[in-house]
């Protein structure tokens, strides 16, 4: 295989290289965990939503225009404050453009997608701030667990994503409670990171938890019990289970660095198995520093990352991620690395912003 324009990698390459040998020109499967945080609604620590009310509607929008094509448990789509569309537009042209399988799983959502899901018995997320935020994490973990092993049972490699608003506060907050990191470097859906927010409100949660900072180093699924969010234990759970049978993208950005923290320290033997897909949008962000984060989590965990550019688009909605908006979620990442994988190359970017043009025209008109 020869590495196409349209996909650059970050970290270990011979790693990243012997897994896309395995993986190129084949079929993969795509799932999108769904989840609700209460911290989402703390006024300042998310814009995945057009106001921190809405931010719990938006996991339920992304999974209903990923199926559905268009949202039914809300009016419009899920849109930042500005008007700048969800990610789930590139992850949707995305899955249309490989064909590939796709499945929702409900995490934990207080507004469930009108739709079809896998049940992993999760609950919506507490704020991070009581120091007890997900319930039913071991039930959800193992849960997890066996879905990956089910999904791996079909398919050549498994995409591993997420649609949690407010999901990097708490990224922030496990990574600190394992001591990944000591300092904020976790991104935002706007530009204006609010990063001294958001580095408050977790240290409330942690103290409120009585968590030190790397005081749950080697209990990663306590950490998420205590701080995290209900998207986690079912991705860290399907992660493992599907990577001990086929490679695994994890498709997202900082938020799913926790995932691939615990994972890795629950089960060190899945490195050499998983790597993060994730945008250029990320990797470039100057807000925050996900090859720093990933450096922290493991050296053996290679990202690849596709290199879309929105600049020369007609609609500024979309243009706006050339700004710093958004950057990532949904999985759009992952879904769009695996695309141009399962086409041996032949996918480019080009071809995913036609079909981000098509479908944007589309949702815009409804």
């Amino acid at each position: 295989m020869e590495m196409p324009a349209s996909l650059s990698i970050y970290g270990n390459e011979k790693i990243a290289a012997d897994i896309l040998s395995r993986i190129w020109g084949k079929k993969g499967v795509f799932t999108c965990t769904v989840a609700n945080t209460l911290t989402s609604t703390i006024p300042g620590i998310s814009d995945a939503g057009d106001t921190p009310e809405l931010t719990m509607f938006t996991p339920a929008a992304d999974a209903e225009l990923l199926v559905l094509g268009k949202t039914v448990c809300m009016k419009g789509i899920p849109i930042n404050p500005g008007g700048i569309p969800t990610p789930a537009t590139l992850t949707k042209a995305a899955l249309e453009i490989s064909d590939m399988p796709f499945f929702i799983v409900n995490g934990g959502c207080k507004v469930v997608p009108n739709l079809p899901c896998i049940e992993v018995g999760g609950e919506c997320g507490n704020y991070v701030t009581s120091g007890k935020a997900v319930s039913n994490v071991r039930e959800v973990f193992n849960k997890g667990v066996i879905l990956g092993q089910m999904l791996s049972q079909g398919s050549d490699f498994v995409v591993v994503s997420e649609s949690c608003a407010g999901g990097t506060t708490t990224a922030l907050a496990v990574l600190l409670a394992m001591g990944i990191i000591k300092d904020n470097l976790v991104s935002s859906s706007s530009p204006n990171n609010p990063r001294e927010l958001k580095m408050k409100t977790v240290m409330e949660g942690l103290n409120a938890a009585g968590i030190k900072i790397g005081g749950l180093s080697n209990d990663p699924l306590k950490a998420i019990e205590c701080v995290g969010d209900p998207m986690m234990p079912a991705n860290v759970g399907i992660i493992i289970g599907a990577a001990k049978h086929v490679p695994v993208i994890v498709g997202g950005g900082t938020q799913m660095a926790a995932v691939i923290a615990a994972a890795v320290k629950l089960d060190p033997s899945i490195i050499g198995n998983i790597f993060q897909g994730t945008t250029r949008w990320l990797m470039e962000d100057p807000n925050s520093n996900m090859a720093k984060i990933m450096d922290s989590i493991s050296a053996d965990v290679p990202i690849i990352y596709v290199n879309m550019d929105y600049s020369s688009s007609p609609y500024e909605g979309l243009q706006a991620y050339e700004w710093g908006y958004i950057k990532e979620g949904v999985g759009c990442g992952g879904s769009s690395v695996a695309a141009i994988i399962q086409s041996s190359g032949a996918v480019t970017c080009k071809d995913l912003l036609d079909k981000v043009h098509e479908i944007y025209r589309k949702i815009m008109s409804l």
